[in-house]
């Protein structure tokens, strides 16, 4: 069984993005602007605004506004951004109080622990941030994007997913850069990497 939420889609031209892709908003946030994508797509989803679809013009005028006004202040910003401030600004702007849990709280009984936290939330109805840290082997995953229907493997370090769904046997569904990926809850567990954790919200209150 799997369990998978109905999650962001974006309309363009060549087709349908699951979730946004920082490329398309200037120099800056095309080399750090996963956790601000993450971000921005987290607050739609939340709105359920035209049932969680929407077109790309809709969308890069909210995701360029979130730029501007909170994230980057028309500056760059090669580090990324911070998961605390990530989960201030959810809070402030949600409604729902949103936390940064760091790598270690997880840590314990194999990645059991992680798995249960991630579809606890999941089963509540919403998504959550994954900030994989720097990591020098980097996670493994699977990628498909739907707009080409062009699928990729490789391994990430130092980014920002938001994870959609999980499966019985720890399989997370993904969002990033625009595509719908894949990647074992067990190997996230093993390459969270220096500074990773999750930004989640708090489903009890």
């Amino acid at each position: 069984m799997i369990v998978e939420l109905d999650y962001l889609k974006i309309k363009t031209e060549n087709g349908v993005m699951y979730g946004g892709d920082q490329k398309y908003l200037g120099k800056s946030a095309a080399k750090s602007g996963c956790g601000m994508i993450a971000a921005c797509d987290m607050l739609l989803y939340l709105s359920k605004k035209n049932a969680g679809t929407i077109s790309f013009s809709e969308y890069t005028a909210f995701a360029e506004k979130l730029r501007d006004e909170v994230f980057y202040n028309n500056t760059g910003n090669l580090i990324g951004i911070f998961p605390r401030r990530i989960a201030k600004v959810l809070t402030e702007k949600s409604g729902r109080k949103f936390k940064y849990y760091p790598a270690v709280k997880f840590f314990g009984r194999n990645g059991k622990k992680l798995a249960e936290f991630i579809s606890e939330e999941i089963k509540s109805g919403i998504p959550v941030i994954v900030r994989v840290g720097a990591d020098i082997g980097g996670l493994p995953y699977k990628i498909r994007y739907p707009a080409s229907g062009k699928s990729f493997t490789g391994k990430m370090s130092w980014h920002y997913i938001t994870v959609t769904g999980i499966s019985e046997s720890g399989i997370l569904t993904f969002s990033s850069w625009g595509g719908k990926g894949s990647v074992s809850c067990a190997a996230l567990y093993r390459h969270f990497g220096f500074t990773g954790g999750i930004i989640a919200a708090d489903y009890r209150s």
